[in-house]
């Protein structure tokens, strides 16, 4: 059966969903190993995400920005700040540049832990090195940049010619 519209086999279709679910599986099972890793601390992959996102921010960042720079919708953002301010990780503090808005700041706590944190998975990343060489490992991660550039260059180019068919 043919897919008239864009001319693909069914088979194609198959290949091309195969390929997506085997992405998308792979970016799963990277979130399941690392919430596996950190499950003796009670801490999930978002949570992990941002944890060491606010290591590299000692001001702390507005909640927005660190949805957005992890990729994480924003609503949830609101509940992973609630449940680490619950555990004493973080706190919520006036921006000192705008009273209207709010920073999140890594608590002594909340460092400690991402310390920790960070400490496992450099041992698990160790770890996975005595499967790859260092030569593999680095181009894996130079193709997965380039992925990423060239699905960001081809997404803005369809976005851009859509909006002047409007």
């Amino acid at each position: 059966m043919e897919n008239k519209k864009k001319g693909l086999t069914a088979k194609e279709i198959n290949a091309r969903n195969q390929r997506r679910e085997t992405i998308y599986l792979h970016t799963i099972e990277t979130e399941k190993r690392h919430e596996l890793l950190f499950a003796a601390h009670g801490i999930n992959f978002s949570s992990f995400r941002t944890i060491a996102y606010l290591m590299a921010c000692p001001d702390g960042a507005a909640p927005s920005q660190i949805a957005d720079d992890l990729l994480l919708l924003r609503q949830n953002m609101t509940n992973i700040v609630d449940a680490m301010e619950r555990r004493g990780l973080v706190e919520r503090v006036n921006d000192p540049k705008d009273r209207r808005r709010i920073r999140v700041r890594l608590l002594p706590q909340g460092q400690a832990l991402g310390e920790e944190l960070l400490a496992i998975e450099e041992e698990y990343i160790r770890r996975i090195s005595k499967f790859i060489s260092d030569e593999e490992r680095a181009g894996y991660y130079a193709l997965e940049q380039k992925m990423y550039e060239a699905k960001a260059a081809a997404l803005s180019e369809i976005l851009a010619e859509r909006e002047t068919e409007t």
